[in-house]
């Protein structure tokens, strides 16, 4: 929504009105880093979700900009983005490497408000919040993707090798054959910079490391792998060639005309 509205004051060659929250609720956090459609009201999605986990609504103010911010905010600054623009980094990105320099807006900050003693509350790059933040609001969009091409889901998950960003792992009940092909470019829709991508049967526990391993060992075989060049990827892979990168996805589920005891493993007491 920020780069959207940014991009419709710059049209006009207006500043930005804004707000910044430093030190709100973990609601509001993964609210706000919830890709939705534009007209969402993302402070009553993290008010939604607020409800559920406190047994009451989110409590806002509204600031000297007109802008509504949640109330129990350690730190608000009040500015704007303007029109002018600077070099931005090298900082440490989800990737855990160096993001290279880019061109971003100045913000001019106005005002600060902040509550009786403060926590300034900040992100380790690279670290679990981080992979939370970015990652997790991204997981029921590839959920859904890949239900519309494949209706029998069991479970998403964007690994933590990856950085919860760019590897993720999929479990599926086959109808039929190509379904685990459908659910690879199907994941790959849902969250676009994704690069790999796994998918297993609904045996497979996709938090458990060594199942999937152990399902792409025994499961897979090469011809079973999906490669797609020239793909809009994501900037924070430093391997990505330029704007694009190639994906994988690999189909390490058991064929429907199999004989299922071969892939089954044995329990050992």
């Amino acid at each position: 929504h920020l780069f959207t509205l940014y991009n419709l004051a710059k049209e006009k060659g207006e500043e930005l009105k804004i707000s910044i929250c430093v030190g709100a609720q973990a609601e509001v956090l993964l609210a706000a880093a919830t890709s939705m459609d534009f007209g969402a009201d993302e402070l009553e999605v993290a008010s939604s979700m607020f409800i559920k986990g406190h047994g009451s609504a989110l409590k806002t103010g509204k600031c000297d900009n007109g802008i509504v911010v949640p109330a129990d905010t350690d730190y608000v600054f009040e500015g704007r983005i303007t029109l002018k623009e600077t070099t931005e980094g090298p900082f440490v990105d989800i990737t855990g490497t160096y993001d290279f320099e880019r061109q971003q807006p100045v913000i001019e900050i106005d005002k600060i408000w902040s509550c009786k003693d403060p926590v300034f509350h900040l992100l380790l790059p690279g670290g679990y919040e981080h992979f939370m933040l970015m990652g997790l609001p991204r997981e029921p969009m590839i959920l859904k993707t890949v239900r519309q091409a494949v209706p029998r889901v069991k479970n998403v998950r964007l690994t933590e090798g990856g950085c919860c960003w760019l590897n993720g792992v999929v479990s599926i009940k086959k109808n039929k054959e190509g379904d685990g092909v459908n659910a690879i470019m199907a994941a790959f829709t849902g969250h676009p910079s994704m690069k790999s991508v796994i998918i297993v049967d609904d045996d497979i526990d996709i938090f458990n490391d060594r199942e999937v391993e152990w399902a792409v060992a025994t499961r897979m075989q090469a011809d079973k792998i999906l490669r797609i060049p020239g793909a809009a990827g994501s900037s924070l892979d430093p391997s990505s060639h330029g704007k694009t990168t190639w994906k994988v996805g690999y189909d390490a589920t058991i064929p429907l005309d199999a004989d299922k005891s071969l892939f089954v493993k044995a329990k050992l007491d």
